[in-house]
């Protein structure tokens, strides 16, 4: 019994473990996209800024070549990120199913013991029924 509570209590300990992985990889996407949104959101306030300028006119193409590279490695970096993520979340979910058996199997041990007791005692109560019942008899 105190090895399967050892087991759940190593059990839970990895998906706490594991909960945590998830949540700062999630996060590190969540920052990798905001960097990608605000490089976008910069490129068309320059581009604007372009249209109105000749000189910079110039520059744009050049500009937004280096936009299109740094967005490509955020890209990259965050698809990568997710699939560590989705084997994260695997390994989750499969330390979340061992935790269910480890449980499932503590409440099937307290169901024996308790059967057990129960039966003890019904075997008590018989004897000392029997045995009443043979001393009111003789």
């Amino acid at each position: 019994m105190k090895s399967l509570e050892t087991l759940l209590k190593v059990a839970q300990r990895r998906m706490d473990e594991l909960g945590l992985e998830v949540t700062r990889l999630r996060q590190e996407i969540d920052v990798m996209l905001a960097s990608e949104n605000a490089i976008l959101a910069r490129e068309a306030n320059e581009v604007a800024l372009a249209s109105q300028d000749i000189t910079m006119a110039g520059l744009l193409p050049a500009y937004r070549a280096r936009v299109k590279r740094q967005v490509a490695e955020i890209r990259a970096k965050m698809s990568e990120r997710e699939t560590v993520l989705a084997e994260a979340r695997d390994k989750l979910t499969a330390a979340y199913q061992e935790k269910a058996k480890f449980e499932q199997l503590l409440e099937q041990e307290r169901l024996r013991q308790a059967s057990e007791l129960a039966a003890k005692e019904q075997a008590m109560l018989d004897e000392v029924a029997i045995n009443r019942a043979g001393g009111i008899a003789k």
